[in-house]
């Protein structure tokens, strides 16, 4: 076995940066955020591919404790991606240290936009979901149907990405840069995501007006009132005004509080 064979990774070494990536949020801080997890990430395959280089292994950590923050599903391919450029570098000598760092900064940004729309407003919604209804029709399937389906979309991108950007090192960053996928990619799931979120906020967010109005066959409730003019009304506007109090800065717990209150007092005059 040559020397450059030895200290190669391999799948095994990559494995050991899949399941280690799974504390990176960990050791987050306000000054360098995820700069410890990531570097606590890929600390082992460090260690091999400098193994008798200490100056290359103070460097290569000292590199990767830089400022890093970015969706923590879509910093896998950014593991794979440097630990190419890393094994090259600890190898051949062939490129500049400081284009890792660059590398890590010029896509932690775009991945971080493409995980949020992506995870936290896409995936996320659609899969809690299917376990609350399945958890409001009385089944104890929903937090676990919930947990699985999850999941296998965040440890498959976990994976997949991990394996896939370190089998393409540096030409996964020039491959999606240069067709405009990250862009698209960005936007196509910032759409699916408002629309999921549109459609959840009509179908979850249920405000029951039950308060009659008129007598005899002219009664009607004001839900009944409300969904002849739009259906749905009442719950797209609780929604928006949800929405639009978390942007002036107020907290999700004064917000929830608040709802609980007026739904205490609807119910004791009898609007709900």
């Amino acid at each position: 076995m040559t020397n450059t064979e030895k200290l190669s990774l391999t799948k095994k070494d990559l494995n050991k940066v899949l399941f280690r990536g799974m504390l990176l949020q960990l050791s987050w801080n306000y000054e360098r955020m995820q700069a410890l997890g990531y570097c606590y990430t890929i600390l082992p395959a460090l260690k091999k591919l400098y193994n008798d280089d200490q100056e290359g292994l103070r460097k290569a950590v000292e590199r990767n404790l830089e400022f890093f923050n970015t969706q923590p599903y879509m910093a896998y391919p950014i593991f794979g991606t440097t630990l190419a450029m890393e094994e090259r570098l600890a190898l051949y000598h062939d490129i500049d240290p400081s284009s890792i760092s660059s590398v890590k900064v010029s896509m932690m940004g775009p991945f971080a936009g493409i995980g949020d729309s992506l995870f936290w407003f896409t995936i996320f919604p659609i899969c809690a979901g299917i376990g609350i209804s399945l958890a409001t029709g009385g089944s104890i399937l929903g937090p676990i149907v919930f947990l699985i389906i999850y999941n296998v979309f965040t440890i498959g991108t976990r994976y997949i990405g991990l394996f896939q950007s370190y089998r393409m090192g540096i030409n996964f960053v020039e491959k999606l840069s240069g067709s405009a996928v990250m862009q698209r990619l960005t936007e196509a799931t910032t759409i699916i995501g408002l629309m999921v979120l549109g459609v959840m906020s009509a179908t979850m967010v249920k405000v029951p007006l039950d308060y009659v109005v008129g007598e005899g066959t002219q009664a009607m409730t004001l839900q009944g009132i409300f969904d002849g003019v739009m259906p749905n009304l009442i719950p797209l506007l609780v929604t928006l005004g949800i929405y639009m109090g978390m942007k002036k800065g107020q907290s999700a717990t004064k917000l929830l509080l608040l709802l609980i209150v007026i739904s205490i007092i609807g119910a004791v005059i009898g609007l709900f």
